[in-house]
């Protein structure tokens, strides 16, 4: 049987499972931009429906993120093979994707304080940042599709769901994927039928035992992914904070003062806030004990967060956009005005940075409590945040 803190990780993770797909289906239904429309025109038509839009498909991926890792958590050796793509896809690939889609908030600003012509030249100037198309774009969208497509396969082929499962959540993505900008009901008819798979699935298996994994196969996969992101995670922060424009600590000029910097900068901290997933569920995922409570709690916060504050990054290069293509006054107005979004301010930015900061205070904490580390390690933890949070 499962212990105590994996059953509930197990049902958060199916909770999220069918979250996910109710919120796709409400993103696609408010969508101003279905069927046979100029984007930005019909954005720029209905603002307050495209952030809404834009809200919900972002909420919609991050928690896809927790609910396919529950799916594979218990993979041992049979489907291990399609659980080894399907598992980084999901932490790392989808999870970019998610803040790919807050990129719309950054396009939305410059057609409130600017016109069509200027958000097509800004779109232009983003195309053109290798930075953004390699740490982005491919491996967003590659994970995105696989994460998707791969964990219900490697799901029914482990034995831990039925067949059933993979033939309509499949077809269901799939339908998203090729009818997505459609009009209704077409454009609904994935969103529902995953909707449908997700919420029996999660049912049948909300209280069916279940073995624990165990340390071998996939398991093993999934300790030694978490411990070399435990180490790139600050690596990559580091390296961060030292390419920000002015080659210190703190950004100076502008990103346009020096785009390459801007565009590495934006890149590491993004892959950095990335690797902590991986890092903080194999990290909680050991902890029993007195600190398996405050575990699970700090790692639902840290989770979240990370998910919503790796996608801010994506901001870095539509400012760097807005700088080279725009008027340093039209410029500071697309900032302000992104400012004055409560969407984004208090759907994603407030969660993402307090629960990305805190949980990663609290999960060494946890971690100490549980015995699995020594105390000086969230001392020391707390102390590197405070540093680089300056």
């Amino acid at each position: 049987m499962l212990s105590p803190a994996r059953l509930a990780r197990r049902r958060a993770g199916l909770a999220c499972l069918v979250a996910a797909p109710i919120l796709l289906t409400a993103a696609t239904a408010v969508d101003p931009a279905l069927g046979d429309v100029d984007f930005a025109e019909a954005i720029a038509a209905d603002p307050s429906a495209a952030r809404l839009h834009t809200l919900l498909l972002h909420w919609c991926w991050v928690l896809f993120v927790p609910g396919l890792l529950a799916l594979l958590a218990p993979i041992r050796r049979r489907g291990r093979v399609l659980a080894t793509i399907a598992w980084p896809a999901a932490a790392l690939g989808l999870a970019t994707f998610a803040g790919l889609t807050l990129s719309d908030y950054f396009g939305l600003a410059v057609l409130d304080v600017a016109d069509v012509a200027a958000f097509e030249r800004v779109e232009e100037q983003v195309a053109q940042y290798g930075w953004l198309a390699a740490g982005w774009q491919v491996p967003g969208l590659l994970g995105w599709a696989a994460a998707l497509l791969l964990t219900p396969l490697a799901a029914a082929r482990a034995g831990q769901v039925g067949w059933w499962y993979p033939a309509t959540a499949v077809p269901g993505f799939a339908l998203y994927l090729l009818f997505a900008i459609e009009e209704p009901p077409l454009s609904l008819a994935g969103p529902v039928l995953l909707t449908a798979a997700n919420a029996v699935l999660a049912a049948r298996l909300w209280s069916r035992p279940q073995a624990e994994a165990g340390e071998e196969g996939f398991a093993a996969f999934r300790r030694t992914v978490g411990v070399v992101c435990l180490i790139g995670a600050p690596l990559a922060l580091a390296a961060g904070m030292a390419t920000l424009p002015g080659g210190a600590f703190h950004i100076a000029g502008g990103f346009a003062a020096d785009p390459g910097a801007a565009q590495a900068s934006a890149f590491f901290l993004h892959l950095a806030w990335l690797l902590f997933i991986p890092a903080v569920v194999e990290v909680t995922g050991r902890l029993t004990g007195r600190g398996w409570r405050l575990g699970q709690a700090a790692g639902a916060l840290a989770l979240i967060g990370l998910l919503h504050f790796n996608g801010l990054m994506i901001g870095d290069y539509a400012g760097l956009a807005t700088e080279q293509v725009l008027d340093p006054v039209r410029a500071e107005a697309v900032t302000a005005r992104l400012g004055e979004y409560a969407s984004l301010s208090l759907g994603v930015a407030l969660p993402g940075m307090a629960g990305a900061l805190l949980g990663l205070i609290l999960v060494p904490v946890a971690a100490a409590r549980a015995g699995l580390v020594r105390w000086p390690v969230p001392v020391l933890a707390g102390v590197g945040w405070r540093r680089s949070s300056r």
